[in-house]
């Protein structure tokens, strides 16, 4: 059309017209006068709108939830007064939101529009609802009404045999567009649903074509929604200030802003009145989808103006998909509806349908496809005036990986069936140095730049995230730079939680028990089946004889001051920002003549292995760690000590109970220190295996001097270095590691259908005793 047609008018257009016409017009690089307004925004302006605050009203009035409060709400636009029951109720919801303020009406908007000149564009086919605002605006307005219409004839139509296959020949025919100089940004492909999602990603790969989806995906599984749960109070800066620490790429930082937009919508109110609304509002939110500059895009089939020289891909054009089949399933049924004078459901049938034909008509360059399979069968809105039927064929031309796949699987047909397909033998001669059932595992360098641009130009590790490196670098690669891992969390990894919160706060004054476990029970976003809550009710008893067993054994220290879960950040690298950061279950520690002396204790739920001598390889190294950290944090402290206390090894013998629950690790060998840290130390009531004799400590108790425990400090920092440099250079290889007869990475690995490993792999590493024996 001419554009130059719309200046000096307010053009009211379709939801989803606005950014295209935008478009069209800049591209027109004319300076216009207009004003453009979309449907909802005219519903919204000429009636009303409404914010959370309405919604959280009548969700507690009648108590429903947001969910159908919003269709209440959305109906309410529609209203006259008849004599139907759900009408009523309506009208009564309206009068009882006016009378209480939460409807948001714009007083200045009609006047504004009179005497203007509108346009309608390309609404011929909208529902009756907006026809009668038309109507009422013609008293007052000039209206010009540009219905959108051209017909280029018939269009290629292709049946495909499956979805696969139809994105296949789409894939090739771009491919083919391109090679004739078709502008990339110029090919659309239209009705592309979720599950079109992943074969289109996988094809378009193939095919090594760029193309922009928009995620359908929610945020909820990210960490740091998952944190923002956890951690969600009535001080919300701190909350914030939590979730904030986590933010490291742009998608981190889409979340963040995205959660704070959640937050301010619900200012009407106390923060933790809303707290659910918040939490359901975040869980809809779609991740962030960052997009190519050149690449295939998607668009609206019957909202987007096309150009006469972009080329456009109209897939999945089966019935039940396009056009929409609306049903008589809405809260007012055709049969209000019809008394309403809005469509029903069989007239949006029609209208859609013919809305969808005009759309087909108007483009130039159209290519149609469809999958007739199983029950899917094409478009109601098929006619085969519109189309020419094609045979759909897949050249061989476009990638040689898809004809490596296309040859592989028909090599499977024909090894398992006895098939021969009419692509084999051409496929076969022509790869015929193909290696038919054989690959390669070897893992294909990253570039390092794209690697640390992909971190958001910064490395977080930690104590597992090094182990797991250590373990096998390509496993890491998996799970901390990839996050294929999906944490959820387990009933184990809950009662941990619990228990490690509460020994946290035990032994501060006015301590109450039941108070902080219900508290704990009620804040985990864990749901507890039957048999777990039988259970949790015995751990409830351990607990409190954990606190009493940990209390009895204070008596033999003489360290006074404690510091509980704290958190130790170090500074590895300034300049590729690299930290590295742990959590310490409790530190008890006292100052003597100056010195300090500190013993550290990590509480544990399960039973690890307790072995400090493979730190020379990266691995088990969760104790020396604790001890890096703390010298990290205390300077010139001395260690007393560095143990586990195994705080869920029950027992119904009260002694074997309190054996059970003494510290497992090492003591400084210096009695000075070591009397300080157990006055019991010469028969140990806290630390297991601790015992002395007249020429000196047993043969199994566990003792290392102020040098090795200086030794053992520095060979934990050399692995932190080496870890984080060879994970800047992308280094990540698989080398499983194997000690004693044990490839120990593998035996749990997720990862064992990913990596393929292979017995050359596995790196060998000679066992080690240099601090002390294994327990």
């Amino acid at each position: 059309m001419d554009i130059d047609l719309l200046n000096n008018k307010i053009v009211i257009v379709k939801d989803g017209m606005k950014s295209s016409l935008l478009r069209l017009i800049s591209e027109s690089k004319k300076l216009l006068n207009i004003k453009i307004i979309t449907l909802s925004e005219l519903k919204k302006s000429y009636f009303f709108d409404y914010d959370n605050e309405a919604i959280y009203y009548i969700c507690n009035k009648y108590n429903v939830i947001s969910d159908i409060v919003k269709i209440y709400i959305n109906n309410l636009y529609y209203l006259d007064d008849i004599d139907e029951e759900k009408v009523r109720f309506l009208l009564s919801l309206k009068k009882d939101l006016d009378n209480n303020g939460l409807l948001k009406y714009d007083k200045l908007f009609k006047k504004y529009l009179i005497n203007k000149d509108i346009v309608l564009y390309d609404l011929k086919y909208v529902d009756d609802f907006y026809n009668k605002i038309f109507d009422e605006l013609r008293d007052h307005n000039s209206i010009t009404t540009y219905d959108y219409e051209k017909d280029y004839g018939k269009h290629d139509l292709y049946e495909a045999s499956s979805a696969e296959e139809e994105i296949s020949f789409v894939a090739s025919k771009i491919c083919k567009l391109i090679k004739s100089g078709v502008d990339i940004n110029k090919i659309k492909l239209a009705n592309v649903n979720s599950g079109y999602y992943f074969i289109i990603k996988k094809i378009f790969s193939i095919f090594n074509i760029p193309i922009n989806l928009k995620s359908n995906s929610s945020i909820k599984g990210t960490k740091i929604v998952k944190c923002f749960k956890k951690h969600f109070s009535s001080d919300i800066e701190s909350t914030l200030e939590k979730i904030k620490e986590l933010v490291s790429n742009k998608n981190d930082e889409y979340i963040y802003k995205k959660i704070i937009d959640v937050i301010n919508s619900y200012s009407f109110t106390n923060i933790d009145e809303v707290k659910d609304f918040i939490f359901n509002d975040i869980d809809k939110i779609r991740t962030y989808s960052s997009e190519y500059k050149n690449a295939v895009n998607v668009i609206d089939i019957y909202n987007d103006i096309v150009s006469e020289d972009e080329y456009v891909f109209l897939i999945n054009y089966n019935e039940g998909i396009i056009p929409v089949n609306h049903k008589d399933e809405d809260y007012l049924s055709d049969s209000i509806k019809s008394k309403l004078s809005i469509s029903t459901s069989s007239i949006l049938n029609e209208k859609d349908n013919n809305s969808l034909v005009c759309s087909i008509k108007r483009i130039k360059n159209l290519i149609v496809t469809y999958t007739k399979c199983d029950e899917l069968y094409i478009s109601s809105s098929y006619d085969e005036s519109m189309f020419n039927k094609c045979d759909l064929i897949i050249d061989f031309d476009d990638s040689n990986l898809f004809n490596n796949n296309r040859l592989t699987s028909n090599l499977d047909s024909y090894n398992k069936y006895g098939v021969v397909s009419k692509d084999l033998v051409l496929l076969k001669n022509y790869y015929n140095d193909f290696k038919y059932a054989d690959y390669s595992n070897k893992y294909s360098m990253i570039d390092k730049n794209s690697l640390f641009d992909f971190l958001g130009n910064k490395l977080s590790l930690s104590y597992s995230s090094i182990n797991n490196y250590y373990e096998c670098s390509f496993k890491y690669y998996l799970d901390s730079v990839l996050r294929l891992n999906k944490y959820e969390d387990s009933f184990e990894i809950t009662i941990g939680n619990i228990f490690h919160h509460i020994l946290a706060i035990c032994f501060n004054e006015g301590f109450d028990f039941e108070y902080a476990w219900n508290k704990e029970i009620e804040s985990t976003n864990y749901v507890f089946n039957n048999s777990e809550k039988f259970f949790i009710s015995m751990l409830k008893e351990r607990l409190i004889k954990v606190i009493e067993i940990i209390k009895s054994q204070l008596k033999y220290t003489q360290l006074d001051k404690t510091i509980y879960e704290k958190e130790i950040i170090i500074k590895i690298d300034e300049e590729c920002n690299v930290t590295f950061k742990g959590f310490v279950d409790k530190i008890l520690y006292g100052e003597f003549e100056g010195n300090i002396i500190a013993v550290i204790v990590d509480y544990k739920t399960g039973n690890p292995k307790l072995n400090i001598n493979n730190s020379v390889y990266g691995l088990d190294m969760q104790l020396p760690v604790y001890v890096y950290l703390v010298k990290n944090e205390i300077k010139g402290v001395k260690i007393g000590g560095f143990y586990l206390q195994k705080i869920l090894n029950v027992s119904k013998d009260e002694e074997e109970e309190k054996n059970n629950l003494k510290l497992q690790g090492y003591s400084n060998s210096n009695l000075d220190i070591l009397e300080k840290v157990d006055s019991s130390y010469s028969d140990s009531n806290i630390i297991r295996g601790m015992k002395t004799t007249a020429n000196g400590f047993y043969y199994y108790s566990k003792v290392i001097s102020d040098e090795e425990i200086e030794e053992l400090y520095n060979v934990v920092e050399t692995k932190i270095k080496e870890a984080s440099k060879d994970i800047l250079d992308a280094r990540f290889d698989i080398n499983p590691k194997k000690i004693k007869d044990e490839v120990r990475s593998c035996k749990y690995c997720k990862y064992k259908d990913i990596c393929y490993m292979k017995n050359e792999d596995v790196v060998e590493l000679l066992e080690k005793v240099l601090f002390g024996g294994e327990e």
